[in-house]
């Protein structure tokens, strides 16, 4: 199984949380019901590290402390106790974290020579193989592999204690497996329009909620994406949960500037994930905000997301227009239904269709009625691409620079994406938030999947696509598809040969356990992914079969006489 890298955004946070005190519960607020969970899959088991025991050497205080840093709940407290007084002032935990494995302790070779009584500082060498990083930002990077990390020792009333911690936190491989999840903290893009999920991962604990809430008061990273939640200064350091609502509390903050739609929305959306947490309950200065203390149904921010819009499947069967559900396939209400003109690629929005041409050189715009509305004429047309917002994203390659032009109702935008230009892309998709977009580059499972963010006006206008990166984890893999706005699912290499895995968009693994089953018989060929998840997918194999992904994590093939192509999602 490959293995599961989880990551800390938000040490600064969960820092203060662990550090900081209790706060009153406000007896009033406005409550917003989430969607209650059963549980995360995270370990169940506590574990409270020893404190320093009398006359330990610097080898074993060493030991200990990086033993400390394991707590579960997690806490700082106990591996402050291995440090100097001087020494435990200055620590910043919430410097960043380092994923390590294969930790080994060693004295230098002048240990004898540095060795003395008195406050003398002596040395130990730990050597690590970094696997991962987490900036204080809560940005993923790759480790550097092995490294030395030095600690120098003094002594305290006649006990070894460390002088000198590097800031951060070292944690092991096997304690983000054990107790971290990734999570998605809801900001809006730049018109306000829709939210935007941007990927965190947090300990699951007692202290959950709370750390979300501060992430989010940390504002995006992101500066095409705009938050309504005020600052992390203006954040009460706690958030009490108490039968199962979670008081969030912010002072200082002007109520009358506040957006309480969209603030609520971002702290519903984000707090949702929390098992158990049936409401949240928002107060400033103590006071209630919203005008009652009444149930909000969590649809308040329904009209912000767009993540399930395209929760239909359609394709091409036996030249003709045909919608997918399950192992059904059912002709396309309509003329497109019946003869879709000898197209090879189609796409199916709100109310119309995108038809590519046999040769690649136009894409006709049409309603699903059969009413003209436009054809785009090019070179070596891909298949069409339609967002939540209905709008076909044409892509093409005139005398080999690729080219992106979106067609939104009657008209066709040529959007700037000079970062494509030399590529030459296998797939192209946009998120179902519409924030991001995904371009997949080669063939084969070595091919490179590279994500970008797309850009839009405060009026809601695509005006270009950031040039495309490439995860900083080494991720290859043909076919990507967007799962929700973090995650992508793509055909990559495993030990069972061709696998179905999963990642999200700072290069950390994505989760592992839908249980997607074994792959069907016959090479895979193509990975289609519905916006609602991963349960929503279907598979294209090279004897020419399709399969969907069925009840239990299972592939079930879809009957057809003839061949199913262009398969791809839709409203």
């Amino acid at each position: 199984m490959k293995r599961r890298m989880a990551t800390w955004c938000s040490a600064v946070a969960v820092t203060s949380l662990m550090l900081g005190g209790c706060a009153s519960i406000p007896h009033a607020g406005p409550v917003t019901e989430v969607v209650d969970d059963s549980g995360l899959g995270q370990s169940t088991v506590r574990y409270s590290p020893a404190l320093p025991v009398e006359d330990a050497s610097p080898g074993d205080i060493v030991r200990g402390y990086l033993d400390a840093m394991l707590a579960y709940p997690t806490s700082t407290r106990t591996a402050s106790a291995f440090l100097t007084p001087t020494a435990a002032d200055r620590w910043r935990p919430q410097a960043g974290v380092v994923v390590y494995d294969g930790a080994r302790v060693a004295k230098p070779a002048d240990d004898g020579a540095r060795r003395a009584e008195g406050d003398v500082a002596d040395a130990v060498v730990v050597t690590v193989d970094e696997v991962g990083r987490i900036s204080p930002a809560g940005q993923y990077r790759t480790g550097r592999g092995g490294r030395a990390i030095t600690f120098h020792l003094e002594q305290v009333d006649g006990q070894w204690r460390i002088s000198d911690p590097q800031d951060g936190l070292l944690v092991t491989v096997k304690f983000f497996d054990d107790y971290y999840r990734a999570f998605s903290v809801y900001f809006f893009d730049e018109p306000a329009r829709r939210l935007v999920a941007s990927p965190v991962h947090l300990p699951v604990d007692d202290r959950l909620a709370a750390a979300l809430v501060a992430s989010l008061a940390r504002g995006p990273e992101d500066d095409q994406m705009r938050t309504f939640v005020p600052a992390a200064e203006d954040l009460r350091s706690t958030v009490p949960v108490t039968d199962g609502i979670a008081d969030v509390g912010f002072s200082g903050v002007d109520r009358d500037e506040i957006d309480v739609n969209r603030l609520s929305a971002q702290l519903t959306y984000t707090l949702s994930q929390v098992p158990s947490l049936d409401g949240v309950r928002v107060t400033v200065d103590d006071r209630l905000l919203g005008g009652a203390d009444a149930l909000t149904p969590r649809t308040s921010g329904d009209e912000y997301d767009t993540t399930g819009a395209l929760g239909r499947a359609y394709g091409l069967n036996d030249g003709r227009v045909v919608r997918l559900v399950d192992d059904q396939v059912t002709p396309l209400d309509g003329p497109w239904g019946k003869d879709a003109g000898g197209a090879r690629a189609v796409a199916v929005g709100d109310g119309a269709v995108a038809l590519v041409n046999r040769a690649r050189d136009s894409v006709r715009i049409a309603g699903v009625d059969g009413t003209p509305r436009t054809t785009v004429r090019g070179e070596g047309f891909m298949a069409p691409v339609v967002d939540a917002d209905g709008r076909f994203w044409l892509v093409d390659r005139p005398g080999n620079p690729t080219r992106v032009r979106v067609v939104d109702g009657g008209s066709l935008i040529a959007v700037d994406a000079p970062g494509l230009a030399g590529l030459a892309p296998t797939r192209f998709d946009v998120s179902p938030d519409g924030a991001r977009y995904l371009v997949g580059v080669g063939s084969g499972t070595s091919a490179t999947i590279l994500t970008g963010r797309v850009q839009r006006s405060a009026k809601d206008v695509i005006t270009g696509l950031t040039p495309p990166a490439e995860p900083d984890e080494d991720v290859r893999g043909r076919s990507p598809a967007w799962v929700g706005g973090t995650e992508i699912a793509f055909l990559g290499s495993g030990r069972t040969g061709v696998e179905v895995q999963t990642m999200l968009i700072d290069g950390s693994p994505g989760d592992d356990s839908g249980g997607r089953g074994v792959l069907p018989e016959g090479d895979a060929r193509s990975l289609v992914v519905g916006s609602s998840g991963i349960d929503r997918s279907y598979l294209t194999t090279d004897d020419g079969r399709v399969w969907h992904l069925g009840v239990g994590g299972t592939w079930q093939v879809v009957t057809s006489e003839d061949p199913i192509t262009s398969i791809g999602f839709g409203p």
